[in-house]
């Protein structure tokens, strides 16, 4: 029986198998889904979303940085037995963030993120930068399905 875990603002959570991972998110925010497909393992990890990111570090007690969110996603998944080598991330924007079309500021941060994952030698999903509106995005780590709702 599959198990439901809501991933609420400022978490990042891993899981493996028959794990349904759910952003909960209410407020702006980037999400990173990253998966394992041989080990089955996959996480969600939500991030602040602000312009500073990719030149300061942020100290936010809710929302962690980009950077440190992904380190803690990455960490989370490689003990429960995933390698980095094997681990593909998709980047999930939109989830409350209020943008209009063609908006510098909002291109600026998605940037500035898939540089982070890319410095990390990180592998990234082809067009992952999905934008999701007010739906929240679920991670089945089981299938490394990720939806949208």
């Amino acid at each position: 029986m599959k198990r439901f875990i809501d991933v609420h603002t400022g978490e990042v959570v891993a899981g493996q198998g028959e794990v349904v991972l759910k952003s909960d998110a209410h407020n702006s925010c980037l999400v990173f889904a990253a998966y394992d497909a041989h080990k089955k393992i996959g996480a969600l990890a939500h991030a602040m979303l602000a312009s500073t990111f990719s030149t300061k570090k942020l100290d936010s007690v809710i929302l962690p940085d980009p950077e440190k969110a992904i380190d803690e996603m990455i960490t989370d998944m490689t003990l429960l037995g995933a390698k980095k080598e094997d681990i593909v991330v998709r980047l999930v924007t939109g989830e409350n963030v209020p943008h209009e079309q063609g908006d510098l500021l909002y291109r600026q941060n998605l940037r500035s993120a898939m540089d982070l994952l890319k410095q990390k030698h990180l592998k990234v999903k082809r067009n992952t930068a999905a934008d999701v509106g007010s739906s929240h995005v679920s991670l089945d780590v089981e299938s490394g399905k990720v939806s949208y709702a």
